[in-house]
């Protein structure tokens, strides 16, 4: 979802789960790929051999 482009509040009410809840998976995925944001996030991710899109 956020390949997407969805918000963190949109990934909220898809997931049924607390903004709270998304921000700690959103942080712990920029830490995983030693990201500051979004886009730094995925080009790491698509340089590791994930599909995203």
């Amino acid at each position: 979802m956020l390949s997407q482009g969805d918000s963190i509040k949109s990934i909220c009410r898809k997931l049924d789960l607390s903004e709270g809840t998304i921000k700690t998976h959103v942080t712990a995925i920029y830490r995983a790929f030693d990201a500051r944001n979004r886009t730094e996030a995925l080009i790491a991710a698509r340089r590791n051999g994930f599909n995203v899109e």
